[in-house]
């Protein structure tokens, strides 16, 4: 199976407008912080044996297509790049506190229940599911 990876004008022009309009020097700090949450995703994915289809970069954001198992591994998988955001934001709080504050923000963003939110699919999942991450005798 081959990624595929596109690229939409809209994210080349919001990543424009991002970088021109920045006078906070955050836009460096953000956009790696949110490069760092896909490729938690990524991993996350690769590890668990989850197949990725395609990576999508759009201005309202990215979007990984999988074959996703509404299993504890699409737990994990959702889990991942948020998670990753909170550990950084630990790690590097003092190193480089406007990368530790970017990845705390974009962590704590995306955990929030909302539709289109890692969260909002993780709370959709646990409903689908009483517990996704236990271990039982179903296919977990």
């Amino acid at each position: 199976m081959v990624l595929t990876i596109s690229v939409s004008p809209g994210f080349w022009l919001l990543l424009l407008a991002f970088c021109l309009l920045d006078r906070s020097g955050a836009a460096g700090p953000f956009l790696l912080a949110a490069g760092l949450h896909e490729a938690g995703h990524l991993l996350a994915l690769h590890l668990t044996g989850i197949p990725v289809l395609a990576l999508e970069l759009r201005g309202t954001g990215a979007v990984i297509r999988a074959e996703l198992p509404g299993d504890r591994r699409e737990a994990l998988a959702l889990a991942a790049g948020p998670g990753l955001n909170l550990l950084l934001a630990l790690l590097f709080r003092r190193l480089w506190p406007m990368f530790g504050l970017c990845s705390l923000c974009l962590g704590l963003a995306n955990l929030l229940p909302l539709p289109g939110r890692d969260g909002g699919r993780l709370a959709n999942l646990c409903r689908k599911r009483k517990n996704p991450l236990a271990k039982t005798g179903q296919d977990w």
